[in-house]
């Protein structure tokens, strides 16, 4: 192989779990031996540094081909996707990549529905099993001591499905249950802020009609650091988040490498890792996202121009086999324990440098395929 340098472009600078996995990509790359330039590279005179390779870690439709193609020898997209097919904006793009480099298989599917017919690989994410284990002290909350704990992380979106988790806790479990919900979230613009969030769940429940008195919900939706986010895995007897559709589910790895259960939908990325042996898995239906959209239950953000195209599919999980779901890890500590266990043993092997490993081949095999070799 010809030398060669790869400039990475993508979101590295955000906190989100895209920059995460962005920072974490390039980073894997490295300790792989391969010269990975973060935004851009100078170009002036084009030097002596053999083959150039783009990959393109952001929205198909915002590339600038013209550009981009004078600059670089191969380019490649590294995409992930949650519903069954991608916007329609995308596809005209997509088929313009040399190559294109996935998470898991759900995304794949979901590109071969959309119509993409350049090479597809799938490259996973990974999990950092020393900064995620289960002996990480656990977050300080004394509302949370002695109780069974259920705990949920996610961006205060429709596609998370924060009604469906709230009614299916507060419809199953009353103040005589010995059981909280810890909720991590946060908004997307200036003004969803913690107290925002709290003030739409709470009108959200009086729309309802619930009138008992229920189960104590804990929001927090300020920013936590690194060191409290790992402990707040831990705080949790189980992890719940009936999410309509995940390109992988980077909190789900997260709470797996720390040694807790899952209680999720069974449909989406997430569940190239996830089993009926570490996660209680609920059962769903795959409709049209605007149905939810539009219903008397939606309470966050819908991001619809994305989301609720003609075509598109999510999946809606069953609410009464949520509710059991629930309830059965609250009855069932041990299994949550035996789960949680054989969750940390199933995410062991998935590491960054794997993802590496991968996504090296990728490249050089997208350099050898390129006509201009």
């Amino acid at each position: 192989m010809k030398p060669y340098i790869v400039v990475w472009k993508g979101p590295i600078h955000k906190a989100s779990g895209l920059g995460h996995a962005s920072r974490t990509y390039a980073a894997s790359l490295r300790r792989r031996g391969v010269d990975v330039r973060l935004g851009h590279l100078r170009m002036g005179k084009r030097p002596s540094i053999g083959r150039r390779v783009l990959i393109y870690h952001d929205v198909p439709s915002h590339i600038q081909w013209h550009s981009e193609r004078n600059a670089y020898d191969s380019i490649i997209l590294n995409t992930v996707w949650e519903t069954s097919r991608t916007p329609n904006a995308w596809l005209s793009h997509m088929n313009k990549f040399d190559a294109i480099c996935v998470p898991t298989h759900h995304n794949k599917r979901a590109l071969l529905n959309s119509g993409v017919t350049v090479p597809i690989y799938i490259v996973p994410h990974g999990v950092d099993t020393k900064v995620f284990h289960p002996n990480n002290q656990k977050f300080i909350l004394p509302r949370a001591d002695g109780k069974f704990t259920f705990v949920s992380v996610f961006g205060f979106q429709h596609r998370k499905n924060p009604e469906g988790l709230l009614r299916a806790y507060w419809e199953e479990f009353s103040a005589k249950d010995n059981v909280i919900l810890v909720i991590k979230t946060n908004g997307y613009e200036p003004y969803e802020t913690e107290s925002w969030i709290q003030r739409q769940i709470w009108q959200y429940k009086k729309r309802l009609g619930i009138t008992k008195d229920t189960a104590p919900v804990v929001i927090i939706g300020r920013r936590l650091s690194t060191r409290q986010m790992k402990g707040l895995y831990t705080l949790g007897d189980v992890f719940v988040l009936p999410t309509r559709g995940e390109g992988v589910g980077l909190p789900f790895l997260e709470a797996l490498a720390s040694g807790i259960p899952v209680i999720t939908t069974a449909w989406g990325g997430h569940m190239d890792f996830l089993t009926h042996n570490n996660s209680f898995l609920v059962p769903y239906l795959l409709k049209n996202p605007s149905i939810s959209m539009n219903s008397r239950h939606a309470i966050s953000r819908s991001f619809s121009y994305l989301f609720a195209e003609k075509g598109q599919l999510w999946a809606e999980p069953d609410h009464h086999s949520l509710r059991m779901s629930m309830r059965k890890a609250y009855e069932n500590p041990t299994l949550c324990k035996r789960k949680g266990s054989q969750g940390r043993l199933d995410v062991l092997p998935l590491t960054w440098s794997r993802a590496g490993m991968l996504m090296k081949h990728v490249v050089e095999k997208s350099i050898r395929s390129n006509k201009s070799e």
